[in-house]
């Protein structure tokens, strides 16, 4: 029997009920233990509902504590009610727990104990018992998310769960599968560009800036640029980094909290994101042995996991995934997919490959990028993962035609 604690706080002025579920720290290995995993309903739970679980990965920071309502208030309405997961990367006590440890494997330990096989049972154990009087079961999920559903699919496809919601799913073993480069950075831009692209090789060449500063100030970009500014942008990062102006580049480096987030990531608390870009990586890891190009998101994936990629004896490390074709074609759940075009991170070819392997999908390829400015700026994002979960007749290609994607 799982148990289940209730804590009550505020936040916010509001009166806020997370709860713990009592799970193992691997449960490969039962030997080593339990911790207490945070789980938070929004308020006015309605059984009448159906609930949406929303997942997140360990390089997701938006599923914290005191944030359902303001999550289901975003995204969902009041027509279900949420549930979030507290990603376990986040959990302090385990955490601490991993990292005090003296055993002699303790690297391997803390490896473990955040592989993405976690969080999926993890999922399993909420639904199995705290909302296993619950018939109508949802999952919501973008990005790394989105990938950590697909990995849960592919090990329980008997689930219970009723509709999926993917949202800019990366898939690195699918990519992999069908020889897909989702970093299209030199497809896309370089080739466009010539003149930029002559002098990136200079300053490759030359190594001024570090090559994993020049990476990083790329990949960034897709963050902090609109889609439709981000060529101009790209330009002029390149003159700025031909012409040495280290003035304006240690300022992009401070604007695109590139040296914050490499300070967090090797900190405690960043280990379990290095072990899930990892599990990104290493599909793909060959790609950067190609003899030419230029991959700012893939390289940049490289030096974050790059402490992963061996184990505590120094041997290179085989970082194993969790998706599987075989498991993921047996969940005859509803699943929508919505992919974007122009998605530096999550390739739109590999999401028309798992809404073939799907019995019972479908999918809205937009003209977008990886976090969709276009449709949330008009409110549409929020919209059709409503109408998706709310609405099983609804032509959903037809009443967002406006963004869908067509070719020239």
């Amino acid at each position: 029997m799982n148990r289940i604690l209730i804590y009550v706080f505020l936040w916010s002025f509001q009166v806020v009920f997370c709860q713990t579920i009592e799970v193992p720290v691997d449960y490969n290995d039962p030997d080593l233990g339990t911790f207490e995993l945070s789980f938070e309903h929004s308020s006015n739970v309605d059984p009448q509902k159906p609930t949406v679980i929303v997942v997140a990965d360990a390089q997701q920071f938006y599923v914290r504590k005191g944030q359902m309502d303001k999550i289901k208030a975003d995204l969902f309405g009041e027509g279900f009610n949420v549930l979030g997961i507290i990603p376990r990367a986040f959990n302090k006590g385990l955490i601490e727990r991993v990292n005090s440890t003296n055993l002699s494997n303790k690297r391997e330990l803390r490896f473990r104990a955040f592989q993405s096989f976690q969080y999926i049972n993890d999922i399993e154990t909420i639904i199995d018992s705290v909302l296993d009087d619950v018939s109508e079961i949802y999952l919501y999920g973008q990005s790394g998310g989105a990938f950590l559903i697909t990995e849960y699919l592919s090990m329980f496809p008997e689930s219970k769960v009723k509709k999926v919601f993917i949202g800019a799913s990366v898939n690195p073993v699918v990519e992999n599968s069908l020889g897909i480069v989702h970093d299209n950075f030199n497809r896309d831009f370089l080739t466009k560009y010539p003149a930029s692209n002559k002098k990136l090789k200079e300053i490759l060449n030359e190594a001024y800036f570090k090559r994993k500063t020049i990476a990083s100030l790329f990949q960034r970009q897709n963050f902090f640029v609109a889609l439709s500014e981000i060529d101009s942008a790209r330009v002029q990062l390149i003159d700025r980094l031909y012409e040495k102006d280290t003035t304006t580049i240690n300022k992009m480096i401070i604007d695109y909290q590139i040296e914050a987030i490499s300070n967090y990531l090797d900190s405690d608390s960043g280990f379990p994101i290095k072990v899930r870009i990892a599990e990104f990586f290493y599909p793909l890891k060959a790609i950067l042995e190609l003899p030419s190009g230029f991959y700012p998101d893939l390289e940049n994936s490289y030096y974050i996991a790059e402490e992963i990629l061996v184990d505590q004896s120094g041997n290179p490390r085989v970082v194993e995934n969790s998706f599987n074709e075989n498991g993921i074609r047996k969940f005859e759940g509803k699943v929508l997919l919505l992919s974007a075009r122009f998605d530096h991170v999550a390739d739109y070819r590999s999401c028309l490959y798992l809404n073939a392997l799907l019995p019972n999908s479908e999918l809205l390829l937009v003209n977008d990028n990886h976090t969709f400015q276009n449709l949330k700026k008009n409110k549409a994002y929020a919209s059709i993962i409503q109408d998706f979960f709310l609405e099983d007749n609804i032509d959903l290609k037809q009443t967002y035609k406006t963004y869908i994607w067509r070719e020239n």
